[in-house]
């Protein structure tokens, strides 16, 4: 972003250069109108505005095709710990179907690796969300339902995050996938609004 504000503070003094420039060839304009035919003096005019515009747009589409190419570029770094964090839920859910195949170790290693991308690519809701989790779930008297409902909020920013809107999903939604009785731990609100 700091390559951003200095690349629209460049844009900025180059449209105040550009504009400076105009305004005193309208000066110097107006004072030779006395003797240019008025015909030479709208076609000065139309092609100063002609090349102002065509100067305006190439900046406005630079700017467009910098912010696209960020976007893009971040997508594709966060595409692979996004990815392995949805596979760590997928791992966690089958360990608590099994009761075996993914250990303690794999799990933190997982974690450390996942919290290692996530310093760098990850976006600031989804590391709020992810330290809030964190710090829930190693609360001595945590509710585990608790934890469920913020890996969903995490799993939310993350979809947000690669270009997916929440479009009608609703808390409970995504936990459906691994928990089968999520609606039972739904606050009552949120299963009225779902049985409607």
């Amino acid at each position: 972003f700091l390559v951003l504000g200095i690349l629209i503070g460049i844009i900025v003094a180059a449209i105040q250069y550009i504009v400076n420039i105009i305004s005193n060839a309208i000066v110097h304009i107006t004072q030779v109108t006395s003797n240019v035919d008025a015909v030479i003096i709208v076609a000065l005019i139309t092609g100063a505005v002609s090349i102002l515009g065509v100067l305006l747009s190439s900046i406005v589409a630079k700017i467009l095709e910098y912010r696209q190419n960020t976007k893009r570029y971040l997508y594709e770094k966060r595409e692979m710990p996004y990815s392995e964090f949805i596979g760590m839920v997928y791992k966690l859910q089958q360990r608590v179907k099994n009761k075996n195949g993914y250990s303690n170790e794999e799990m933190m290693e997982d974690i450390v690796k996942f919290s290692q991308k996530l310093t760098l690519w990850g976006s600031s809701r989804v590391i709020r969300k992810w330290l809030k989790f964190r710090e829930i779930s190693q609360a001595p008297n945590n509710n585990p339902t608790d934890n469920l409902f913020i890996l969903e909020d995490i799993i939310f920013e993350i979809r947000r995050d690669m270009g997916q809107k929440k479009g009608g999903l609703k808390k409970g939604d995504l936990l459906a996938f691994f928990v089968n009785d999520i609606r039972d731990y739904l606050p009552k609100n949120s299963r009225k609004e779902r049985e409607r």
